[in-house]
């Protein structure tokens, strides 16, 4: 179980806080402690120790009473086995302490007096003989490779334990200006690494099995070999070249040819059986799976976001050697130290997202994506926001203005560009990072960009290269942070941000339509600014829904071709099929134009039906496969069976890549089952549209249909 998450609060009024108080001790030597709370033999979570000597659990009263519940003390950072291994750290059963409460009994708090012990600096320095100064440092940054500073972060060690993968925390530590960090702590080396210990071979990660046997292999050739040597040593029965710590514990230590390891019940029993052979046991080098170094993964929280949390089952950097550095990513909500776009000359709108789509890559209002595949000539949707740059840092206010597509409002289906446009008026607003001198702290500020007036102007926003300093006069902005001495503002989030909204507000609110976005810039007096170059970006915007996505019919057939009725009656049909039988589902999947004056739908993307069956079955295959936006019409055929099966077809319809529709329509999808079995036939479907950064609603589950399909002979 994860130490990370087990500190809970229990439900209130079920609930104890168990606290400490230690002796007196120098602050070097508390940072460096842990209490730990202990069942038996299971290490359930690690508490540190603050800087004034106490450290607390909150556990439920159910828990509490268990005679068999301890804390012992001892160096922060300790895995499991190295804990349980160390008789000589002073202990505290917790019911005893429960127990000895005041009269009455029902006080919420349980206090554990370890002064009887005696401890002093001087006593506790041999509980570190085993221990060392371990050192990791690096960088986190966002997507755009910008650093990310006043980010705390956690650094981890994840061990194998009997339930699973467990993460123990080391070191909290924040990022600097640049992004940078150094945590260093006591690490404590493990005494075996390997789960079980002392009785190793009764269990392991399944990760390490591959290796397990390659070796269980090679002994057992030896053996068969010469069974008359009496083969007691591993250097004797195993004449490999030990692999990396690092390798072996991420399952890497052999090269094989076998597919991608996973977990596999077989092949477990299978080790399992082999380790019941005390002569393979004898001489198997466990050893082998012993590492003095940490696992580690990393957890940032930047302004209470949590921007990385690793995976301990994929991210794990097994076995890993003090002194490195790593580079830690953070997610979108990642606030980083990020250059403005550079523009030459005047204005020039640069993206769609920021990692996102380029202006130079959206032809006629559409990102271009990826040519020739089914993710090409996207539409936009879901969140849009816009960035682009002055090339005048000083200038402080822009209004951003929208002209509406006309005709059949599609730039790249011979719409007609705007005469006029209006000024937008959406809230804009930025984060603002400040290093406050006073504390040595990082503080995050939201701060509104606009709208705003000025000079008798309206729907203005203001540039973060002079939001700090508003002239007089500006109203809507509300405050500004005050910056005292020796505070300097560090960064501003998204850099260059011009506009950001739902895509539906560009356009007025309407599902669909082309819109062309333009900025204009004003100086400090409210004068308007002549910009030398000032191109509007297009953008053709679709948020509207599939107008249909669903399995209309389910019919069956035998391997003849004769049709078989269901058995059963109401939502689970139950078709018996035969050998070779086959079943036809008929789905309606369609994204036409809602007024036929407009041209603004017609972004279908792909749909195909998926069959999950069983447990953890793999898909069967259809006739046709997967439709997509980028197959040639060449290759939209029926199903390969006489058309009297399923009737006359209303028209799939085909994609039209020099005006970038594809409508759909109806479609008949030929499925033939193999195995007797439950099947959950889902449609999924998606629409040609993104956010800059991602699909905004490009794949899912529209429908499915459940039927019981028997193909045991007729």
């Amino acid at each position: 179980m994860s130490a990370d998450k087990l500190d809970q609060p229990a439900p209130a009024g079920n609930s104890i806080t168990v606290v400490g108080k230690l002796p007196e001790l120098s602050p070097a030597n508390l940072k460096r402690l842990a209490a730990y709370l202990v069942q038996g033999n299971n290490v359930l979570l690690q508490a540190p120790v603050t800087a004034s000597g106490t450290f607390q659990f909150r556990l439920s009263r159910s828990i509490i009473i268990d005679p068999c519940l301890i804390t012992i003390l001892g160096p922060k950072g300790l895995n499991d086995q190295a804990l349980l291994a160390r008789t000589e750290l002073p202990r505290l059963p917790v019911a005893k302490a429960v127990s000895d409460r005041a009269a009455g009994g029902e006080s919420p708090v349980v206090t554990l007096d370890f002064s009887k012990f005696k401890i002093t600096n001087e006593s506790i320095e041999p509980w570190w003989v085993f221990c060392r100064k371990y050192t990791v440092s690096g960088t986190v940054q966002n997507a755009n490779g910008c650093p990310v500073p006043g980010a705390e972060v956690t650094v981890y060690n994840v061990s194998s334990g009997v339930g699973g993968l467990v993460k123990t925390s080391l070191d909290t530590v924040v990022t600097n200006q640049a992004g940078q960090f150094t945590a260093t702590f006591n690490w404590c080396e493990c005494l075996c690494c390997w789960p079980c210990w002392p009785f190793w071979w009764h269990c392991w990660p399944w990760w390490w099995e591959l290796d397990i046997l390659a070796v269980i292999e090679n002994i057992e050739r030896q053996l068969v070999q010469s069974p008359a040597r009496g083969l007691r040593t591993a250097a004797q029965a195993v004449p490999l070249n030990r692999p990396t710590g690092a390798a072996l514990m991420a399952g890497q230590g052999f090269a094989r040819e076998s597919a991608a390891l996973k977990p596999d019940a077989s092949r477990t029993s299978l080790i399992a059986s082999k380790f019941a052979n005390a002569q393979i046991r004898e001489i198997f080098p466990w050893w082998w799976w012993c590492c003095d170094n940490p696992n580690l993964v990393f957890t940032v929280v930047q302004n209470g976001n949590t921007i990385l949390d690793e995976d301990p089952a994929t991210s794990t950097r097994w076995c890993f050697a003090s002194g490195q550095s790593v580079t830690l990513i953070g997610n979108s909500q990642s606030v980083a130290v990020c250059p403005p776009p550079v523009v030459c000359e005047g204005f020039a709108w640069v993206s769609v997202a920021n990692p996102g789509i380029l202006v130079t890559d959206i032809t006629n209002g559409y990102a271009n994506g990826t040519p020739g595949t089914d993710a090409s000539d996207m539409a936009f949707a879901g969140t849009l926001n816009i960035y682009g740059g002055f090339s005048d840092p000083g200038i402080p206010f822009y209004q951003v203005s929208a002209g509406l597509w006309t005709g059949n409002a599609n730039p790249a289906r011979g719409g007609v560009s705007p005469a006029t446009s209006q000024p937008l008026s959406l809230p804009l607003s930025s984060t603002v990072v400040i290093f406050r001198a006073g504390t040595g702290t990082f503080e995050f500020d939201k701060v509104v960009l606009g709208p705003c007036s000025y000079k008798g102007i309206d729907n203005l926003y203001m540039t973060t290269s002079q939001r700090m300093n508003p002239p007089a006069g500006v109203t809507g902005l509300g405050p500004t942070p005050v910056l005292n001495p020796g505070d300097f503002v560090v960064t501003w989030d998204s850099a260059g941000l011009i506009i950001g909204a739902a895509a539906s507000a560009f356009i007025g609110g309407a599902a669909a339509g082309g819109v062309d976005l333009s900025a204009d810039a004003y100086d400090a007096s409210g004068n308007p600014v002549s910009l030398v170059t000032n191109n509007p970006l297009t953008l053709m915007i679709d948020t509207s829904p599939l107008t249909t996505s669903q399995i209309t019919s389910l019919t069956a057939y035998t391997a003849a071709g004769t049709q078989v009725f269901s058995s059963s009656s109401g939502d689970c049909p139950s078709y018996q099929i035969g050998q070779n039988g086959f079943v036809l589902l008929h789905v309606s999947v369609s994204d036409p134009n809602p007024n036929p004056s407009l041209s603004t739908n017609e972004h279908l993307f792909q749909y195909e039906i998926d069959t999950q069956f069983g447990h953890g079955s793999t898909s069967i295959p259809t006739a046709p496969a997967l439709r997509g936006y980028a197959q040639a019409p060449s290759t939209f055929t029926p199903p390969s069976i006489p058309t009297q099966y399923y009737g006359t077809d209303a028209g799939y319809g085909t994609p039209d890549t020099a005006q970038v529709a594809y409508v759909g329509g109806g479609d008949t999808i030929q499925l033939s089952p193999q195995v007797s079995c439950c099947y959950d036939f889902q449609l999924w479907v998606g629409k040609r549209v993104t956010d800059g950064i991602s699909f905004f609603s490009t794949w899912y589950n529209s429908d499915f249909q459940t039927a019981t399909i028997d193909v045991s002979p007729l």
